[in-house]
């Protein structure tokens, strides 16, 4: 159902959101256009037009005449007028970059961590890239930084709780740790959340679907009714540490025959592919999903042997009626998609409250 505003003075910054997110998805409107999609008379619009112009987050493109009469104003989100970095942060790397107010991606940074590199080590590494990439840049355009890290972490406190396979990262507060060392609003989340998020913003995706990381380690971003679903301890998503094989070699996190260590352990990328399809076979059952999107370095290198080799697996375990489809794909989005979604997360709060 579309959105619309109500014309009530206490709720000006409410539709100057609404407004704003109508411009940004339609990647241009015009004043009458506006109106319509929102619901707003045309004179709360041109009002809120004007301040929205007058603080320089719009540009204004005139459009050619299509016939007699003045022609129309087309309204696009000034993509210089504020910023907003996105990190990543990896087993064995990390990656920062700064978007304009439209999310296209204007610089990056990016790096190898040491070896068990410890928590200071990794901030540190973060906190360099984000000065390289704000050298120039007017403090006023910069909203914040979002990161998204290996979890198991707090999204709501910010602490990475005990990070698998990173030994030292027990109960680590990294958004403070940023924050006070950068002076920037920082988020944090999972990374597979982070990158849930850079495959659906600024759209509300309609169908339920799981974005499968498989890098460094295995985890899934959940994208149910419309939202990131994060769980009541925001720790949702560690399908990498699901069982399928009780007998299984002993996984990293405890137990034995994780669908990530199965996946670790397969000789050939079909063998692997196909071990990651028994247990989306699971997922899909569970959480009724219809829309499953790969990506991650391990995929890109085989790609159309993992998407051919889950779709085939999937059908097999879940022979389900066609109105039951379930839609493969592999991701569009590069190794910066992690950091992408960090810095869309930092943009969506932006839009969502626009000061």
């Amino acid at each position: 159902m579309a959105e619309t505003g109500v014309n009530l003075r206490g709720l000006r910054r409410y539709n100057r959101a609404l407004l704003l997110g109508h411009i940004l998805r339609a990647g241009g409107l015009s004043r009458v256009e506006l109106a319509e999609r929102t619901g707003l008379t045309q004179q709360a619009v041109s009002k809120i037009v004007a301040e929205l112009l007058e603080t320089q987050l719009l540009d204004v493109e005139r459009q050619a005449a299509a016939g007699v009469g003045k022609p129309r104003t087309q309204l696009r989100i000034r993509p210089s007028a504020k910023c907003a970095l996105g990190a990543q942060l990896d087993r064995d790397g990390f990656l920062v970059l700064r978007t304009g107010l439209s999310g296209e991606v204007e610089a990056t940074v990016e790096g190898p961590l040491p070896v068990g590199f410890t928590p200071e080590q990794a901030v540190t590494a973060v906190v360099d890239a984000t000065r390289k990439l704000l050298t120039d840049v007017d403090p006023a355009r910069v909203l914040g930084l979002g990161v998204g890290a290996v979890g198991p972490l707090d999204h709501r406190e910010g602490r990475v709780r005990d990070a698998t396979n990173m030994p030292g990262w027990h109960d680590v507060p990294l958004r403070d740790l940023l924050a006070e060392r950068t002076g920037l609003p920082v988020t944090l989340d999972k990374n597979t959340n982070s990158a849930a998020v850079a495959h659906t913003w600024p759209d509300t995706p309609e169908t339920a679907t799981a974005v499968v990381l498989v890098g460094t380690g295995i985890g899934v971003g959940l994208l149910v009714d419309g939202n990131v679903y994060r769980g009541p301890r925001t720790n949702a998503g560690e399908f990498g540490h699901t069982t399928i094989a009780y007998d299984g070699p002993r996984c990293a996190c405890g137990r034995r025959g994780c669908v990530e260590i199965m996946h670790r352990s397969a000789a050939t990328p079909a063998e692997a592919a196909r071990l990651l399809g028994i247990g989306l076979a699971d997922l899909v059952q569970v959480l009724d999903l219809e829309r499953i999107v790969l990506f991650g370095r391990t995929i890109r290198a085989a790609p159309e042997v993992y998407r051919d080799t889950v779709s085939a697996q999937l059908r097999e375990l879940l022979p389900v009626p066609h109105w039951q489809r379930i839609d493969v794909e592999l991701s569009d989005l590069g190794e910066e998609a992690v950091a992408l979604g960090g810095a869309f997360e930092v943009l969506a709060g932006f839009y969502s409250d626009p000061k």
